[in-house]
């Protein structure tokens, strides 16, 4: 995966947290990635988890298939090893921001 392609899938708060969510459990069921994404949000309303799931499976879930880092059916959404990667390189500029605002 290049360089602009990496970035630009990090550029979304909500496939950053789909990433994060799924280096930590490899496979979800949507109803637990949408509460997942839902709650990094701080959207409760049932309306906001419709939105969610319909943005999830038409744009975010795509993207990231695309770029090999997660396969999905109807039910599951699964991990691939590239997603551990680019989950590690998450952890590291947080961890790098953190240091900065240590310092």
């Amino acid at each position: 995966m290049n360089r602009n392609t990496t970035f630009d899938l990090l550029s979304s708060p909500v496939r950053r947290e789909i990433i994060v969510t799924l280096h930590e459990s490899e496979a979800v069921d949507w109803d637990r990635l949408t509460e997942a994404v839902a709650t990094a949000e701080t959207d409760t309303d049932k309306d906001a988890r419709r939105q969610i799931r319909i943005a999830l499976h038409h744009n975010h879930l795509p993207r990231l298939a695309e770029a090999g880092l997660v396969v999905y059916d109807d039910e599951t959404v699964t991990a691939t090893t590239r997603l551990d990667t680019v989950a590690d390189e998450i952890a590291r500029f947080d961890g790098a921001g953190e240091a900065l605002t240590q310092a």
